[in-house]
């Protein structure tokens, strides 16, 4: 006899307030230093998983930044349903609706969120089933689906090293954050054409994870992406974008977040987000005013 069980989940977004790209590996992938921190700009996952005979897979995506999410086994909730299913070493038929809020190619790391997210759902759901997972080989399935997934499995801030596999836990403290989504960046183009000069440890995010670990407001000399200027050489249209953005209010910072094409900018508190975010938005950019979560 079949059982249902749904769950209806954020998957919250994430920003990279610092990323060094320290070595290119012999796998053709890249290994980083960073610090990830989650954020309160989020799309809403919904799950639904039932016991049957015969395993299935559905998914529909709706919501305002729904545009340019690719369907298919080119989605990463679809293929953390699939992953489910092999946890679980038994047929199931899952169901994800998916309502996009988060914006496409920001480097904000929505669709890593989403899988994150039916991935968090799916083990609870699976638990109410009385299907124990194995943390080990969620971890191992969680990279497979992309980098970013094993450290939004946690709403928590991370240290990420390595290709994404090596976290360490950074406590910080709540930070305001105005945020600006420029123009789509491609992920995997911004890596391809990283220089072998901008490949090197600098210790930033060693210096930021101490600083922000000890409760002290991140310094702006810590903050960026190591992959501005290779998501800029091979994306001309997001270095307009960028040039654009940081003339919109004079005297403010704004940093890359991942290989982009989002900005962020840390301010005092949630009035001057509001209001860097409201002058984002008249100047045309999707932008608002974020916490950090957890």
């Amino acid at each position: 006899m079949s059982r249902l069980s749904v769950r209806v989940v954020p998957a919250y977004a994430k920003l990279n307030l610092a990323l060094e790209v320290v070595a290119r590996r012999d796998d053709g992938w890249h290994d980083i230093d960073s610090v990830l921190v989650p954020i309160d700009w989020h799309d809403l996952v919904g799950l639904s998983i039932e016991t049957t005979e015969t395993a299935g897979h559905e998914l529909k995506v709706d919501g305002p930044a729904a545009a340019g999410v690719p369907g298919g086994e080119g989605n990463l909730t679809l293929r953390a349903a699939r992953a489910l299913q092999e946890l679980a070493e038994r047929p199931l038929a899952i169901r994800v609706w998916l309502s996009k809020s988060v914006p496409h190619g920001a480097g904000l790391g929505g669709g890593s969120a989403d899988a994150a997210a039916v991935l968090r759902a799916g083990i609870a759901t699976l638990a109410d089933l009385g299907i124990a997972i194995d943390p080990d080989r969620l971890a191992a399935l969680a990279l497979g689906i992309g980098s970013d997934v094993p450290a939004l499995l946690s709403l928590s801030a991370h240290r990420v090293r390595g290709r994404g596999d090596r976290l360490e836990p950074v406590r910080v403290p709540p930070l305001h954050l105005a945020i600006a989504s420029t123009t789509p960046s491609s992920t995997a183009d911004t890596y391809g054409a990283v220089a072998r000069d901008e490949i090197r440890e600098d210790g930033r995010s060693a210096r930021l994870a101490r600083m922000l670990d000890a409760g002290v407001a991140p310094d702006e000399s810590l903050l960026g992406s190591a992959l501005e200027a290779a998501a800029c050489r091979v994306n001309p249209a997001l270095a307009e974008a960028l040039e654009r953005a940081r003339h919109v209010v004079d005297g403010v910072a704004w940093f890359l977040t991942g290989s982009g094409g989002a900005v962020f900018s840390v301010t005092p508190d949630h009035a001057t987000a509001e209001a860097l975010a409201g002058a984002m938005r008249r100047a045309g950019y999707t932008a608002r005013a974020c916490r950090t979560v957890g």
